[in-house]
């Protein structure tokens, strides 16, 4: 699920639940998924310089929540660059779901 601001931008994203793709290890939909949410947030943490909000749960299905505070960040580089990754995981997300939509389920909340 992805949620968006006022503006229009992802302020949050979760993945929930395993793809069920393939046999664990070998499931490139749960691989991909995963490679994009923690990628995200390594490159919120790295790139934009913040520190997003952040749950995760291995035990309960593979969940994973990011939220970003963007009144919290009065850097115009750095907004313009947590703008780019959230919006980013939403498009790359879309496109995983189109190609292997018996798998993913997109919602996206405005």
């Amino acid at each position: 699920m992805f949620k968006c601001n006022s503006e229009g931008h992802v302020q949050s994203f979760e993945f929930s639940g395993h793809a069920l793709a393939g046999p664990y290890g070998q499931d490139i939909v749960c691989a991909a998924v995963s490679v994009l949410s923690i990628g995200t947030v390594n490159s919120l943490t790295e790139v934009a310089n913040i520190q997003p909000q952040v749950q995760t749960d291995s035990a309960e299905g593979g969940y994973l929540c990011c939220r970003v505070n963007y009144a919290a960040i009065t850097d115009h580089d750095q907004l313009i660059a947590v703008r780019t990754l959230m919006d980013s995981c939403y498009q790359i997300s879309t496109s995983l779901a189109a190609n292997y939509s018996d798998f993913i389920k997109i919602d996206l909340q405005n």
